[in-house]
């Protein structure tokens, strides 16, 4: 089943694809490879249209600024941290790989659709639906995401 049908079946996802280190933590890649950058890009796309949100594409320089972050110690020293110097969109990061992110963020969806048609970005509970928020805004038209170990990062714009 797919990402969009699960979502439309109101089914809850699970951060599935990932593989554990003997330590238990997902195994991360030094960077996003090509082909999870099209599972990605797909994967977002079909969470979009099922919000009425036009296609997203990746952007190699939203890309670049994830991964940069991604790779800077201070995106995950004693817990995730945004990135604050990035203020051209949105940002969201995960402890989990990116085969696996897209589908936590998309777990959000319920949250998401309580909190609705009003939502308020500066509430409390954005925090249980601000990714999947972000994921589906219509004005964002590009992302990219990196990766390093224990942080995946994806910004939108």
């Amino acid at each position: 089943m797919t990402i969009a049908a699960t979502l439309m079946a109101g089914g809850m996802l699970l951060g599935a694809g990932s593989t554990a280190s003997a330590a238990g933590r997902a195994a991360f890649p030094a960077e996003v490879s090509p082909g999870d950058q099209t599972a990605i890009v797909n994967d977002t796309n079909a969470i979009r249209q099922t919000e009425g949100a036009p296609d997203i594409a990746w952007d190699a320089a939203l890309a670049s600024g994830a991964q940069s972050w991604a790779d800077n110690p201070g995106s995950h020293a004693g817990g995730l941290k945004h990135d604050t110097s990035f203020n051209n969109g949105a940002e969201n990061m995960s402890s989990a790989g990116p085969s696996s992110a897209v589908s936590q963020w998309a777990g959000e969806k319920a949250a998401y659709d309580a909190a609705g048609p009003n939502w308020d970005t500066n509430s409390p509970g954005y925090r249980n639906w601000g990714h999947y928020w972000n994921m589906v805004q219509k004005n964002y038209t590009k992302m990219g995401c990196g990766a390093a170990s224990g942080v995946t990062v994806c910004r939108y714009a």
